[in-house]
């Protein structure tokens, strides 16, 4: 992946952030998808809800860490409210 920055995050491949989410208090994780081993197909970027599974795909870095905290895609962190 010449040319391409490498992510390793807290030991975890392709992971750029680990955050805790200021609302919901669980942790949120930003991937990029190819070196995590996970689908890009929906974007290449991809937040997850490290505390109930939910993956979300983004189209780019910026859109991804503006939107992961928020955790409007995870069911059960909404459903909480």
């Amino acid at each position: 992946m010449k040319g391409v920055k490498v992510y390793c995050h807290a030991g975890r491949n392709g992971c750029v952030q680990l955050r805790k989410s200021q609302i919901f208090k669980v942790h949120v994780g930003v991937y990029r998808a190819d070196q995590a081993g996970l689908d890009g197909d929906g974007g290449p970027w991809v937040s997850i809800c490290e505390d109930h599974g939910a993956v979300c795909n983004h189209a780019t870095l910026k859109v991804v860490l503006e939107q992961a905290p928020w955790l409007n895609w995870c069911e059960v962190c909404q459903g909480s409210q």
